[in-house]
């Protein structure tokens, strides 16, 4: 049985989950834990879910899969640790960063990106076969002149 892990942040994406308690909540296949948003209107009825809390790491480090929103906090974090992942852009924020965001993923082949919910279980099925890039993090160039200025 895959474990699969939601992360939504801090904002409301009750579309992501939503779709994935009523499609794959009852499912044998999988045993799924959601990190919902303090604003969601939508609470799970089928898969366990909790609200925000700053640190998910035991959940993250129990998951097979992470499904995560295209925040870039979220994102950047679970390629450093080498997860893998299914980013889900949410375009109903009025910005659209997290579509380049979840662009970016696909094009570097750090994961799979989702821009259709209609696909997500024929992502889930076959992630576990598939062999992404490493990610490599990059430090910012002026990071340590930073941090001496804010000491």
């Amino acid at each position: 049985m895959l474990k699969l892990f939601v992360t939504v942040g801090t904002t409301e994406f009750d579309n992501l989950i939503k779709h994935v308690d009523l499609n794959l909540g009852d499912s044998k296949d999988f045993l799924i834990t959601a990190q919902i948003s303090d604003h969601a209107c939508y609470k799970p009825q089928y898969i366990q879910s909790f609200n925000f809390i700053d640190n998910i790491d035991n959940e993250i480090e129990r998951a097979d899969i992470v499904i995560t929103h295209a925040g870039a906090g979220s994102v950047y974090s679970l390629l450093e640790r080498g997860k893998k992942i299914i980013v889900v852009p949410n375009i109903s924020r009025v910005d659209h960063h997290q579509l380049e965001l979840a662009r970016y993923v696909e094009r570097c082949n750090y994961g799979y990106s989702c821009f259709d919910f209609v696909n997500l279980e024929a992502l889930i099925n076959s992630i576990q076969q598939v062999e992404f890039s490493k990610y490599s993090k990059t430090d910012f160039f002026g990071i340590e002149a930073i941090l001496e200025l804010l000491k």
